[in-house]
Order: structure tokens, then C-alpha cells, then sequence
């Protein structure tokens, strides 16, 4: 009798180890929805979304569908994967808004990044490109940095709104260097970039996607880059980092996640295949190089220790702007 239960439990165990491999080897068997917390057609995340659901489409013979869910800094959408059955069916492309920052500004969110997600795979991250106008007295970035030390408060630049990763991130750069800048929020990049040919503001840190056709026609005048290595659509561009001035490398972070619970082995397939698709040399030269974003494609045990210590230092960042967004 007792040699009839061990039995029938050591059937019951083998079973379930095995239903998670078998789990992943079927996955998918319906069309994947990638949630991205912007609007069609509007910016980067959503551009980015669209070709690599393309190629991941092919890879896995069933449609990938981006389901658009913009507002509330990131918040409307995550919390709609959050909530999401952990199937694989539902997957969350953000920024580190909704990954990192976001519990730092907010006192309270409908969702616990560290706890209500699966980290699959940081994508690509996205620089930041300092910039002023053409014919700006600061031809370099330490001349700029010169004129903020002896000019407190008088240089201006253009973000994307109180709280946003550029304030966070200038805002960062100024307390590293001892300088003070002033601070000029705007709605999006459109009226950030029209300030600035204006001489409305002196300067502004953004992605190459909203102004590499500014870069292009040299209305602007590129000043540095915030990577960690130069872009390779623009060789000739010093990284902070290169110029002497010490934890600056600060970008904007794209990544995949899902519902939490999410079966490792389906979260490694879709790190796996979307690695192969951010090496493949048209994808990285049509849909990458030109809007200035660089790959990373690791896996989700990477990425979950890269959260745990970009997390923090977000928060010390956050933090030195002193800001909260309710």
C-alpha cells in the first residue's frame, strides 16, 4: 500500500517538472499582445514595438499584436500587464519609468514593479544626445558647464516635464559638476526643439529619434552623448564619460516584462529570440542605428540583477530632484 502511494507521487512530481518544459515547447500557440504605454505612431517605444513584433512574428508563426495603452507615465499600461495571466500571451514593452522610476515619484502605484512583474529582457537603451542650437556660443560641453558655474541658474534647458528622465538627468549631471541650471518643462520634444532653434532655451538633452533630422541638416549642434560608448551613427561624439565627468551615464531603458509568475522557460525563449532578432545586422541598421538606440538583448536572470542595482540608483537620483508627481 504505502509502495502503491510513493509511486503514485513520485507520477504526480515527474509530471509536473515536466509540464513546464512541454508548457514552452508548445508556447505560442495564439497571437502574442505587447502593451506599450504610448500612442500609435508616437515615439520610439512604439516604433520599436512594431519591427521587432515583425520579426517575432516570424519567428514564432503567430501574429504579435501592439496593443497601444498611453497615459499616466507609463502607469495605465503596466498595470494592465500586471494584471494579466501570467501565459506569455500579454508582454509589457516600457521604458524604466514604469520599471524603476515610477515608485519613486509616485507615493503609490497600482502596481509593485518588483514584485507584480517578470523581467524578460532589457532591450536597447537609448542615450541621451546633449544638444544646443547651431549657432550657440557653447561649442563644447565643457564650455557650456563653464557658463552654468558662472552663471547660476541663468542657463536653461528644455525637458520633458517635471519629474521626467531628462529633468531627473540633467538635474543629476548639475549636482555632479556643482552646477545650476534652469529648469524649463515642456509637453513633449516638438515644443522642446522649437524653443531651442528659438533661443528660448539654451540647450536640452534628448534621443537622436525626435531630432536626427536636426543633427542631419547641423541645426543643432551636438554636444556629448550620456552612453557608456559613442553612438555609432555619430562617432565624432564624446560620451560624458570620455570628457571627465564620472556617473553620467544615464539613458533611457527599453525592456520587455510580463505578468508575474511567468513560467521561467517561456521567459527565456522570448529573451532567446528577441537576442537573435537585435543581432540580426538589417534589423540593427534599419530599426536601431538610425534612431540612435543601442542593443543589449540578455537574459531574464541578467536583467532581474540589473534592476536591482539600476533600481537604487535611480532612487538616489530621484531623490537629489526632490520632486514627486502627486
Amino acid at each position: 500500500m504505502l509502495a502503491a502511494k510513493i509511486a503514485i507521487a513520485i507520477s504526480f512530481l515527474s509530471s509536473a517538472v515536466l509540464s513546464q518544459p512541454v508548457a514552452a515547447q508548445d508556447w505560442p500557440k495564439l497571437p502574442v499582445r505587447i502593451v506599450i504605454p504610448y500612442p500609435a505612431g508616437a515615439g520610439a517605444a512604439d516604433t520599436l514595438a512594431r519591427q521587432l513584433g515583425e520579426r517575432l512574428s516570424q519567428k514564432w508563426k503567430q501574429p504579435v499584436i501592439i496593443d497601444n495603452k498611453p497615459g499616466a507615465v507609463e502607469i495605465l499600461a503596466t498595470t494592465a500587464v500586471a494584471q494579466a495571466k501570467p501565459d506569455g500571451y500579454t508582454l509589457l514593452l516600457s521604458t524604466d519609468a514604469a520599471l524603476e522610476t515610477n515608485q519613486f515619484l509616485f507615493s503609490k502605484l497600482p502596481y509593485d514593479p518588483s514584485k507584480d512583474l517578470t523581467p524578460i529582457t532589457h532591450l536597447v537603451d537609448s542615450p541621451f544626445i546633449y544638444v544646443v542650437k547651431s549657432d550657440s556660443p557653447y561649442r563644447t560641453m565643457p564650455e557650456l558647464l563653464a557658463a552654468a558655474k558662472a552663471q547660476p541658474g541663468r542657463i536653461s534647458y528644455g525637458s520633458n516635464g517635471i519629474g521626467s528622465n531628462i529633468h531627473i538627468t540633467v538635474n543629476w549631471l548639475a549636482q555632479s559638476t556643482g552646477v545650476e541650471f534652469l529648469h524649463v518643462p515642456y509637453k513633449g520634444s516638438v515644443a522642446i526643439l522649437q524653443d531651442l532653434l528659438a533661443g528660448r532655451v539654451d540647450f536640452t538633452p534628448l534621443p537622436l529619434a525626435p531630432m536626427a533630422g536636426f543633427v542631419k541638416e547641423n541645426r543643432v549642434r551636438v554636444l556629448a552623448t550620456s552612453g557608456t560608448s559613442r553612438l555609432r551613427v555619430l562617432p565624432q561624439v564624446a560620451t560624458l564619460e570620455e570628457l571627465g565627468y564620472k556617473d553620467t551615464d544615464v539613458k533611457i531603458m527599453f525592456a520587455l516584462s510580463g505578468p508575474a509568475n511567468l513560467p521561467p522557460a517561456i521567459a527565456n525563449t522570448i529573451a532567446r529570440d528577441v537576442a537573435q532578432v537585435l543581432k540580426e545586422p538589417d534589423f540593427v541598421a534599419t530599426s536601431l542605428d538610425p534612431f540612435g538606440l543601442v542593443p543589449v538583448g540578455n537574459s531574464p536572470a541578467e536583467f532581474a540583477r540589473f534592476l536591482s542595482v539600476d533600481r537604487e540608483k535611480q532612487r538616489v537620483r530621484v531623490k537629489a530632484a526632490n520632486v514627486r508627481l502627486d
